[in-house]
């Protein structure tokens, strides 16, 4: 069963009982005080009876000819009457019962209804005032109270039918209102189960959390579109990036193959081919690291101390620095932040690694780290060529290289920066971005929560 049958069928089902309930409600009460003011009128006349019968003294007992109890605005009712002696012996009855009056024994002992000859009556038995033993029976035909509870009934049967075929109309028309927006939302799931990425709701009007959702949905949508084009991306960066050390490698080794060469033609072979081979390998080590980003493996987000992880990746670094004379210019304040040792440490390797790859030789590397308020920050400066504007939209991305590291032919796989950034999004209150220096080079800024100083 759809939503929007279920909401139909529940309304209505809710409705249509509350409605009965009310109905029947309202006919009980109508039947009572219509048998309440029947009764009222029977103790009246009864009251009256017996007091002319005890007034009336002699030795035989008589009912009084008079009309029977009016009830309602119709008028007097037959009256039934009968007077029963000691032995419930029938001193007297009224030719309302054909001679046929009944016994004692088969009327009620107070008030009640009772069956006579075909005929369903309400009847009241009140002793004579001063004749012990004796007493009177004084009832009239029930017919009008069943036809009035009667007509009620079937009154309330088309109250209760119109009003259902009304709540269901009204309620289907509601609810189909309340669930179009659903309907959409639906549709254009199944078109996006069907690889149609193209789907989209659209702005929508109604409630506000409604129009909230269908915005939601739509923004779902978007970020699922960026990433199957970001993994088609990445896919054809990475069989880019693989080719070229592999076409490398396999020029070499065919080159060496084809012909008798000397020993030192062989070694510069070899050492071709162990170069394209550590650029497989370090592709390799970066494309796992985005991979895994995030998991750290065994480790779990504990309490780290940021110097340590900022040692760790200068140590790292410092060979590579040495070797293009870059000095490493490192202060920082010892604060901790909630964290993963090895990924804190992997991101900032990354960071100076970048650092020293663009700077000049002979310059300096500025590492800074600092807390406020319980945010902790990083920065990696360098004073190289910089990123140019258009770049710095996309420095982020994987396998990006921007326009200056590419008309400067330096190497690289274009992770570093992209392995970082998701390193520090998966760490409390982190963020990685590029900021505007104060005079040449780029400038990283690495945000955290730290926990307490030291």
């Amino acid at each position: 069963m759809s939503l929007k049958a279920r909401f139909i069928v529940g309304l209505s089902v809710i409705i249509a009982v509350s409605l009965a309930a009310a109905l029947w409600t309202i006919a009980l009460r109508v039947n009572a005080g219509q048998e309440r003011q029947f009764d009222d009128a029977l103790r009246r006349e009864a009251w009256q009876e017996t007091r002319e019968i005890a007034d009336g003294g002699g030795a035989r007992l008589r009912i009084s000819p008079r009309l029977g109890p009016s009830p309602d605005d119709v008028g007097p009712l037959t009256k039934f009457a009968v007077l029963y002696g000691a032995d419930d012996s029938i001193l007297d009855a009224t030719e309302s019962w054909d001679g046929a009056p009944p016994a004692r024994g088969r009327v009620p002992a107070e008030l009640g209804d009772f069956h006579h000859r075909g005929r369903k009556l309400r009847g009241l038995v009140s002793a004579i005032p001063g004749r012990p033993n004796t007493s009177l029976l004084l009832a009239a035909p029930r017919r009008d109270l069943d036809e009035d509870a009667l007509y009620l009934a079937r009154t309330m049967i088309v109250v209760f039918v119109i009003a259902l075929c009304c709540t269901v109309l009204m309620t289907s028309v509601l609810v189909g209102r309340l669930t179009k927006v659903h309907d959409g939302i639906a549709r254009v799931a199944r078109r996006v189960a069907a690889e149609d990425i193209s789907a989209r709701i659209g702005p929508v009007g109604g409630a506000p959390d409604i129009a909230q959702l269908a915005t939601d949905v739509d923004a779902m949508i978007e970020r699922i579109e960026q990433l199957l084009r970001s993994r088609s991306d990445f896919i054809a960066h990475a069989a880019h990036e693989l080719r070229s050390p592999l076409t490398a490698l396999y020029g070499e080794l065919s080159n060496t193959m084809r012909r008798e060469r000397s020993p030192q033609e062989y070694r510069d072979a070899t050492m071709e081919a162990l170069d394209a081979t550590r650029r497989l390998m370090v592709l390799a080590d970066d494309l796992l690291a985005l991979a895994r980003v995030g998991r750290g493996g065994d480790e779990e987000l504990r309490r780290v101390r940021l110097v340590d992880c900022v040692d760790e990746a200068v140590a790292v670094v410092a060979r590579e620095a040495r070797e293009r004379n870059v000095r490493l210019d490192v202060d920082i304040e010892d604060f901790d932040v909630m964290g993963r040792s090895l990924d804190l440490a992997r991101m900032l390797r990354n960071l100076v690694e970048n650092a020293v790859a663009h700077s000049p030789d002979g310059a300096s590397i500025e590492v800074r780290a600092a807390q406020d308020a319980g945010v902790g920050w990083v920065s990696v400066r360098d004073f190289g060529p910089g990123v140019a504007d258009d770049d710095a939209v996309r420095i982020f991305q994987p396998f990006f290289r921007g326009s200056r590291e590419r008309a400067s032919g330096r190497g690289g796989t274009g992770l570093g920066l992209a392995i970082a950034s998701e390193i520090a999004k998966q760490h409390p209150g982190g963020t990685l971005e590029l900021v505007s220096p104060d005079g040449p080079g780029a400038c990283f800024r690495v945000t955290l929560a730290s926990v307490s100083a030291t």
